[in-house]
């Protein structure tokens, strides 16, 4: 794009180009030198500059294609080692969040169980549940399976509608102020509510007070904030060209899986062995550790990128003006169809995750919290290790939009298998199948990043953080009550919705693949 085209397309407050001779400038390590060079250096019979010839002479060059970022001056990151801490942090938080929410739910079953009907004391634990569906145990079952869905759907609301709020805030906020306080934040919230779960758990409180500590959580920004942070400081420490930031963002993705992996199958021996209690203080003191990591990660967005003289307010409009505003003419489609794609299927995982559990505790599977954090642990290693792990080859061969397609059809077989799922083999087999399903959420937020500026990664990823909230939201309380009204009739049916919407997934990025080559998205980037 040329530099009139540049300040044509974007703001006042867009970085400025600087006035100068292009046949004359020479600036070491640039592309421009190197183009120079080789023009000099070419040989008669070869191709002309600009052709063939230029683009095979510089296979690794940023700036070599219409869709990379063009550095004037050689760019090279002056970051420490200490960045990658990112990683540490993210793995450390996420085990001590997938700590406390397996020990959570299995808790509000057990005790909503136990106020409801004393006399039985087999549901959660032992594993032992009733399928004869006029006995009278087995209505009481249904009824501890309602009511537990419930709670988790106010809990939900109790966290969720204050952190839609709190992401697009702080999110954008970071492209003032720089990236590092805000992986206080969701340490902070996460550690006050766990730490009124353990005490609500040690003196066997009412169920509604632990409601304060989901809403404090939220004001901070739950988990989400966390990974709004984490993918923002990957695209700060990363280009945008090639497959490096998709790259970075999997790995990020990976970290948080291992965490997962690991915890969702230790919490269920941790939980048999000595109950819920210990299990949440744990988890309580990770939180309060990943703290300690924060203080040595480096701060990527120095101030000389910031504008300091934007308001908040004017960066959330930047946010806003992405998806929806009238500079972004042209492009907003190709947004606000990764959005939907990347909401959909982030609907079937918070979806998922709030009623599969109360899914496996009911008849005909009957599972104790050994087995839960058994399926947990396998499915999180099989879609956050070995499915992430295989993103590498998968780039060798493929487009980011093409992972993100065969992610959609993955999740959607996976989803029908365990609606039809009766047996544990079956369920087990589940996980196989959609084990490189979870591949759509990365390269959708990879795909967004890269077609946005610099200066608006804050805001871009504040939005992706908003969405990721409210699907949060609004996917586990929308499971929930169809999990809750369809359980009398078919348990497995809820699933089956989900396999749909990784189908309508599927068809809009089959859209965007066709609609990006045309209109050649990825603008040039003076920097």
């Amino acid at each position: 794009m040329s530099v009139s085209d540049y300040h044509e397309n974007f703001p006042s407050n867009s970085p400025k180009t600087v006035e100068c001779d292009y046949d004359t400038v020479s600036i070491s390590g640039s592309l421009l030198e190197q183009k120079t060079t080789i023009r000099q250096n070419r040989r008669p019979t070869d191709t002309p500059v600009g052709g063939s010839y230029f683009e095979s002479s510089l296979p690794n060059i940023v700036g070599s294609t219409n869709s990379d970022t063009v550095y004037l001056i050689k760019y090279e990151p002056s970051l420490s080692s200490r960045k990658w801490f990112v990683g540490p942090y993210c793995f450390l938080y996420m085990a001590a969040y997938i700590t406390s929410y397996f020990t959570f739910i299995q808790y509000v079953y057990a005790k909503i169980q136990k106020d409801l009907f004393p006399d039985i004391t087999s549901f959660n634990m032992s594993g032992v549940c009733y399928a004869n569906s006029s006995s009278a145990d087995y209505k009481k079952q249904t009824v501890v399976q309602q009511r537990a869905a419930t709670w988790s759907m106010y809990y939900s609301l109790a966290a969720g509608i204050p952190a839609i709020l709190s992401n697009i805030v702080f999110g954008s906020s970071t492209d003032k102020y720089g990236r590092k306080f805000l992986f206080f934040l969701p340490c902070i919230g996460t550690f006050i509510r766990m730490s009124i779960s353990v005490l609500g758990i040690y003196l066997d409180m009412d169920l509604k007070l632990h409601l304060i500590g989901y809403f404090i959580e939220g004001l901070t920004g739950q988990m989400f904030t966390m990974l709004l942070v984490s993918f923002t400081y990957v695209a700060d420490i990363t280009s945008a060209s090639g497959k490096n930031r998709s790259l970075g963002i999997t790995l990020i993705e990976l970290s948080i899986g291992m965490a997962m992996a690991i915890f969702s199958f230790t919490t269920g021996y941790f939980i048999q062995a000595y109950g819920f209690f210990y299990p949440m203080m744990s988890a309580g003191v990770m939180a309060a550790a990943s703290v300690i990591i924060v203080l040595v990660i480096p701060e990527s967005f120095p101030k000389e990128k910031r504008n300091s003289n934007e308001s908040i307010f004017l960066k959330l409009k930047t946010a806003y003006d992405l998806f929806f505003g009238s500079f972004n003419k042209g492009r907003r489609w190709m947004y606000n169809t990764l959005i939907l794609t990347f909401a959909l299927a982030l609907f079937t995982v918070f979806g998922r995750g709030s009623v599969e559990p109360l899914y496996q505790l009911d008849a005909p599977f009957c599972w104790t919290s050994v087995k839960l954090g058994f399926f947990g642990a396998l499915r999180n290693f099989m879609q956050s290790i070995v499915g992430m792990g295989m993103v590498k080859a998968m780039q060798m061969v493929m487009s980011d939009e093409a992972i993100a397609m065969i992610g959609c059809l993955s999740f959607s077989a996976a989803y029908i298998l365990e609606g039809f799922a009766k047996n544990d083999i079956l369920m087990y087999l589940v996980p196989v199948v959609g084990s490189v399903g979870l591949l759509t959420v990365p390269m959708c937020r990879s795909l967004m990043s890269k077609l946005t500026r610099s200066d608006q990664q804050g805001a871009v990823f504040a939005a992706i953080a908003a969405v990721e909230t409210a699907i949060n939201l609004g996917g586990s309380v929308a499971a929930n009550e169809i999990y809750s009204h369809t359980v009398g009739f078919y348990k497995g049916f809820v699933f089956f919705v989900f396999a749909g919407c990784c189908l309508v997934g599927f068809m809009l990025m089959g859209i965007y693949r066709v609609g990006s080559r045309r209109a050649n998205p990825l603008f040039l980037e003076i920097q």
